[in-house]
């Protein structure tokens, strides 16, 4: 046996013998002349911390309920169609808000509906042959329109001139015109 392979042995046996001592090692008892902490002691301080927690997350759920507000419903993602149909899904106080079936009629005409935000937002040109096509960039409300020439905006607005910075808008109703220039 040359020195080489004693080596191995020798590391070899001490290796085995370190991981013997540890799989023995937690197996005894504290070492002598040590006290153990009674197990009385650490049960009650964690009944202490148990209780604290409990009481803590108490008063947080009683904070909650009072402080909670629900945010206005915006739109339904789950929900295709304009403002009334959420506007039906809604609930205010404990009571559903009233139906579009139980709206008036004289309140659900276009000439009785307020007239609605419309602000431009943008404005695009393409090139189709010789003529520019612009489309405009129109929020009506809630809604973002891409408008045309002859595109209606809601039920009360039709698009009637574009140009590069500005659209006018006829009035359905009235047959007034407005311009919304970007700003």
């Amino acid at each position: 046996m040359d020195a080489s392979r004693a080596a191995v042995v020798v590391v070899g046996v001490n290796l085995i013998a370190v991981w013997a001592a540890a799989a023995a090692g937690g197996r005894m008892g504290p070492p002598p002349g040590t006290i153990a902490a009674p197990r009385a002691a650490v049960d009650v301080a964690a009944g202490e911390a148990r209780a604290a927690l409990v009481a803590a997350a108490g008063r947080l759920e009683a904070h909650a309920r009072s402080q909670r507000v629900t945010p206005p419903i915006t739109r339904d993602p789950f929900q295709f169609g304009g403002r009334d149909s959420v506007a039906a899904h809604r609930v205010r106080g404990g009571v559903p808000a009233a139906s579009p079936s139980a709206v008036p009629e004289a309140a659900a005409s276009p000439a009785s509906r307020a007239e609605p935000d419309v602000v431009l937002q943008g404005m695009a040109e393409s090139q189709d042959g010789e003529a520019v096509v612009r489309t405009a960039v129109v929020r009506a409300g809630p809604d973002l329109v891409l408008a045309t020439l002859g595109t209606r905006i809601g039920v009360r607005f039709e698009v009637v001139a574009l140009s590069s910075d500005s659209v006018e808008l006829e009035d359905l109703v009235s047959h007034a015109r407005r311009t919304c220039r970007m700003k």
